[in-house]
């Protein structure tokens, strides 16, 4: 990284759409980043959702993996992507709370979500790293599509 470089630190509930020199750095545990690359025009998008569906209370928010997934799609096209050279990838969804056991799981359900909204908006998944019990730290780079992964091991709740 040169000190050109500009990064977008993305919050929980939110999504950036990034070209050029601008990279996308967030942290995750039991919530879910999906990026969508298009590696000819060089824009990409990542989202960073917290609970998998909306439950149609209150506007629709991009909190909620079926709304931000649709949104972060759209948004990168409206960027100048190109739809059927879009990829996925997919981080996060780690299982981190005690109650993740009984039927709770929602770093799980988080995933199930990603991957269920990118089918039907027809868009390979071409690399995840998800689950599992530690938290991640990504930072997306729109020029070259590589996401640095990083686990963080000590997240305790």
């Amino acid at each position: 990284m040169n000190g050109l470089d500009k990064i977008k630190y993305l919050k929980q509930g939110e999504l950036a759409i990034v070209s050029n020199d601008t990279k996308v750095f967030t942290i995750l545990g039991s919530c879910v980043a999906v990026v969508l690359w298009d590696e000819q025009s060089k824009i990409g998008g990542v989202n960073h959702f917290l609970l998998p569906n909306w439950n149609n209370k209150g506007a629709p928010d991009v909190r909620y993996g079926d709304i931000a997934t649709t949104e972060l799609h759209d948004k990168t096209i409206l960027s100048g992507a190109v739809k059927r050279r879009l990829v996925a990838k997919i981080f996060g969804g780690a299982s981190l709370l005690k109650l993740d056991g009984a039927g709770f799981n929602i770093g799980q359900r988080n995933i199930e979500i990603a991957k269920q909204k990118l089918k039907e908006l027809h868009i390979p998944i071409i690399e995840e790293k998800i689950g599992g019990t530690t938290g991640k730290k990504i930072l997306f780079d729109p020029q070259t599509g590589y996401v640095k992964v990083d686990e963080i091991r000590n997240i305790n709740f």
